[in-house]
């Protein structure tokens, strides 16, 4: 059997078979992802961590260890969960099972998730730092890197201020 390094090297050097292989050894990782991923359907979400992992595969370096491209590929498809959560989050979901249809057409549903965050947003102090960098990020999509400029701190605090907030969120839920 032969090893991550060395199926990459073989698709960096233009046998495009091995992809397959690499998609079959991360499939564990996979559906590990997609399972959580409960704003879509489970096909799907494992169709967008395959072609996280088949678009990262062009940006490795040959002259990593086996260690480095697993962590590689571990982190690209944890940032490709954090990014959908992240995209399903801006927007509340809605289902229209009959578009087409006059006869038969209902209000959008409800998706409780984002009025949630909303909350929670509304709930921090008004002129709080955490408030302003989560309305910016989830609100005004804006990046860590804008947020720090914005507000005149660092990339650093704008990430761990953001992530204890959310850390918050959820052990409150």
């Amino acid at each position: 059997m032969k090893s991550i390094s060395n199926l990459i090297h073989e698709y960096q050097s233009g046998n495009s078979q091995v992809s397959m292989e690499i998609l079959k050894r991360m499939s564990p990782l996979l559906k590990k992802y997609a399972s959580k991923l409960h704003c879509m359907e489970y096909e799907d979400a494992i169709q967008e961590m395959n072609l996280a992992i088949l678009e990262a595969l062009n940006y490795l370096k040959p002259d990593w260890t086996e260690e480095k491209y697993l962590f590689y590929l571990k982190n690209v498809i944890h940032h490709r969960y954090c990014a959908l959560c992240k995209s399903i989050l801006r927007r509340p979901q809605t289902e229209d099972l009959f578009p087409y249809s006059t006869t038969l057409a209902a209000p959008p549903a409800i998706d409780d998730s984002y009025y949630a965050v909303l909350a929670y947003i509304d709930s921090l102090p008004a002129e709080s730092t955490g408030r302003k960098i989560l309305s910016m990020y989830f609100l005004d999509d804006y990046s860590d890197t804008e947020i720090a400029d914005i507000l005149h701190v660092s990339r650093q605090y704008v990430n761990r201020i953001r992530r204890q907030l959310i850390q918050d969120y959820f052990s409150r839920s």
